[in-house]
């Protein structure tokens, strides 16, 4: 399973996503570990109010390109 891209959002926003789990489910689905149709519920929402998605960098291919 590839890791998905991290979500950013406030704790405001982290408070109202508790309503779908509890605070670990919240932090997995938002830095993308988890693989659940529950993740995928969260991580939309979490856009919906205001997230911000942030891009993965895989650092091994940035060297290669060095």
């Amino acid at each position: 399973m590839e890791k998905e891209n991290k979500i950013v959002v406030d704790f405001k926003v982290k408070k109202e996503l508790l309503k779908y789990g509890s605070y670990p489910t919240i932090k997995k689905s938002l830095e993308g570990e988890a693989n659940t149709p529950q993740k995928i519920e969260i991580r939309k929402e979490a856009l919906k109010l205001g997230g911000v998605e942030k891009e993965l960098i895989d650092i091994n291919k940035q060297i290669k390109r060095i």
